[in-house]
């Protein structure tokens, strides 16, 4: 599955349908089981009849974008941010709203008005979504209340091909990784669950674990990288270093026995990796973490995370990959495995 394919599909938190569908078509064929649940999150298995452990990587689908609170008499849109997307970022972006992918543009009344307050000032009252419609009842039959907003973002790679811009790599990159290991042959059982509102506090990973019950868990995450220029040297994830490992963040603490033989495994496929800096932020690994799973994160550094845009390296992307392979095919000599 091209991870371009991935990114340009739409599905904000609750509504990951197209993504859903997009990566079932990409499953190989010799799964022993695939189900979708209430939730709404895509349930794979491999090698069930294998002697264990049994590993559960996590990759959600949703992204982050807007939603439609209501309308204007004079037929724009109000709206509200789906997952954690600030104001400031998205003024004078393309949207999609809706299914259908109507078009639309962020705006807000110009700078001359605000006596020169400027756009780090803005609040989701100050903004709205123009489609172009002339009133309120057309603006409603067009795009209801409910209805989501996803960024009109094209997918472009550097000319030197080591960097993709564009939206949604939270988590696509993880869903591409998933999908890479689903394309081996394991000798224990692998779980992999595509899971849905993770945005919006980690729902679908809730429900995923309680159905697998795995031994162990990785998410397999975008993290926010901060080494742009106005960042402290030395003090966060940076892009190009390779995918960063956790140890502590806001949501969990990696088990020590997983963290270190992810190390060995970067380690031993010769790629570079890093410790995730900042303890900020979470993932999926919170939700196994809470349910007592030993759980650990392989994240892929993510300049502008949570923004209409952002950019990510693609050799961090494939040596997320190198690393991951090398440790499921060591996973069995994992500290403190029964």
């Amino acid at each position: 599955m091209d991870l371009k394919e991935l990114c340009l599909a739409r599905g904000t938190s609750g509504r990951e349908e197209q993504v859903r569908e997009l990566v079932r078509s990409a499953l190989p064929s010799d799964l022993d089981s695939l189900a979708v649940d209430r939730m709404g999150n895509l349930l794979v298995a491999q090698g069930q009849d294998r002697p264990g452990p049994r590993v559960l990587l996590l990759a959600h689908m949703d992204e982050v974008g807007l939603m439609v609170t209501g309308h204007t008499p004079d037929g724009r849109l109000r709206i509200r941010a789906w997952g954690g997307v600030p104001p400031s970022a998205v003024a004078g972006k393309s949207v999609l709203v809706g299914a259908a992918g109507l078009p639309g543009a962020i705006g807000r009344p110009p700078n001359h008005f605000h006596r020169g307050e400027g756009l780090a000032t803005a609040k989701y009252d100050d903004l709205y979504v123009d489609i172009g419609a002339a009133d309120a009842n057309t603006a409603k039959s067009l795009a209801p209340v409910g209805e989501m907003i996803t960024f009109d973002t094209p997918y472009r790679v550097s000319p030197d091909g080591s960097s993709a811009i564009g939206k949604a790599f939270d988590d696509r990159a993880g869903v591409w990784l998933a999908l890479e290991m689903l394309r081996h042959t394991w000798d224990f059982p692998l779980h992999v669950a595509f899971t849905v509102q993770e945005e919006v506090g980690l729902r679908g990973a809730q429900v995923a674990l309680r159905a697998v019950r795995p031994d162990l868990v990785l998410a397999l995450e975008a993290t926010a990288a901060a080494d742009t220029p106005d960042a402290p040297p030395g003090r966060g994830t940076r892009v190009g270093d390779g995918p960063a490992l956790t140890t502590l963040d806001r949501s969990s603490r990696a088990d020590e026995g997983l963290r270190e033989a992810l190390a060995r495994a970067g380690a031993a496929a010769e790629v570079p990796w890093q410790w995730r800096r900042g303890i900020g932020g979470g993932n999926e690994a919170g939700a196994a973490w809470l349910q007592g799973y030993r759980s650990a994160a392989v994240s892929v550094p993510c300049r502008y995370l949570h923004a209409p845009v952002s950019l990510i390296s693609l050799r961090d992307l494939a040596a997320a990959r190198s690393l991951l392979q090398r440790f499921l095919e060591n996973v069995r000599e994992v500290r403190g495995h029964d």
